[in-house]
């Protein structure tokens, strides 16, 4: 496995750590997730025939640890791994590590080859550093809500918490490379607004020498676009390139449209409408497949996880009694990933603290204390 051997302490809860230390754990890192006495508050959402699907696709190939870290013995134990640690995750509130007497300057003395990644909301600096906050707030403030469409609305993928997931990936295996390098540790500060201004910075550069609202990736513009089609079926036209948008205009035998590829106006969106609605879903790929403009149906997830693709490309594993989404990434070496399921909460806590010196009779008397579980 590509990170076989490197050895990871998550501290961080719900969406954005854990995604990333998902990443690392399905290429081969060893990952202890450190839970409270209660455990990861992803383990409480919505349960479905006895399962909590969140949890189960968020952390699968770790190890799960339940830890008091409000204890002077919890943060003996949490210090001890640490020690000989490669990366530290962590997603409280700003200054909470450092008052518990773990941030990254008490590892670091320790472990000064330590990888220190900090995931919050609005960063370790700033105005809104002590703000709580969630996807849709990180959306709503860098101005994701505004470009994806002319009305705000939920969008049901948690994009800004997802941006801040695989920045935070790239950054920790980056300062391992760094590492590897200099024989340097380094700390890591996401913000995850930080990073879904990133996700648009497209949408940024354009506002910045333009007065017009969106942009052609913005649903504003006939050649990239969503439209009902005649069976009330919904198709994604994504015709940028000049060749595609011609390709269509040809397809449809309509040769007026070639030079309004661009024009947003009512009239041109309207028009584009009414084309759409003169033709089945089916006669959309059909004519799609024929003369090359692409254009795609809207999927239900239903559908997409049936569909042949993914399956060709083994993107759906089943694993804890439900299918989950493997890595997206092909690799020459390993050729295969292996994937375990996810803890139970403090499932590996007597393995983990035998591995750095405590017995039975000791783990005992830390269960009976409340420092694990």
């Amino acid at each position: 496995m590509l990170l076989k051997g490197v050895k990871i302490l998550d501290m961080s809860y719900l969406l954005p750590g854990p995604m990333c230390s998902l990443f690392l754990a399905d290429l081969g890192a060893d990952v202890i997730k450190i839970e409270s006495l209660s455990g990861d508050h992803m383990r409480y959402f919505e349960n479905v025939n006895g399962k909590n699907p969140y949890f189960l696709a968020l952390n699968r190939n770790k190890k799960s640890l339940a830890l008091n870290l409000k204890t002077d013995e919890g943060k003996k134990i949490f210090m001890k791994l640490a020690k000989n640690a490669d990366v530290v995750i962590e997603g409280f509130r700003p200054g909470k590590v450092d008052a518990l007497g773990i941030g990254y300057n008490a590892v670091k003395k320790a472990n000064p080859k330590i990888v220190y990644c900090s995931i919050t909301g609005y960063g370790q600096k700033g105005p809104y550093k002590d703000k709580a906050g969630h996807d849709l707030n990180y959306a709503a403030l860098s101005g994701m809500l505004d470009v994806m469409s002319a009305e705000p609305f939920v969008a049901g993928v948690q994009i800004a918490d997802i941006s801040g997931a695989l920045v935070a990936a790239f950054a920790i295996v980056s300062s391992l490379l760094y590492r590897e390098k200099n024989g340097k540790g380094n700390y890591i500060d996401i913000g995850v607004l930080d990073t879904a201004l990133s996700v648009i910075g497209i949408h940024v550069a354009y506002q910045s020498v333009s007065e017009n609202a969106g942009t052609i990736l913005s649903g504003g513009k006939p050649c990239y676009n969503v439209y009902k089609t005649k069976d009330g079926k919904f198709a994604s036209l994504g015709a940028i390139e000049k060749k595609f948008w011609l390709n269509f205009c040809s397809a449809v035998g309509r040769k007026d449209l070639m030079n309004m590829q661009f024009d947003g106006s009512r009239n041109i969106m309207k028009g584009m409408q009414a084309v759409f609605r003169s033709k089945t879903m089916k006669e959309w790929i059909e004519l799609s497949s024929r003369h090359d403009f692409c254009c795609e149906p809207v999927k239900k997830i239903n559908d997409v996880i049936e569909d042949d693709y993914f399956k060709s490309r083994k993107m759906l594993i089943e694993l804890d009694g439900i299918k989950q989404v493997a890595m997206p990434v092909a690799f020459s070496q390993p050729e295969k990933i292996a994937y375990s399921r996810s803890p139970k909460l403090g499932e590996h806590t007597k393995g983990v603290l035998k591995k750095i010196g405590y017995n039975d009779k000791q783990i005992k008397k830390l269960q009976a204390k409340g420092v694990v579980l």
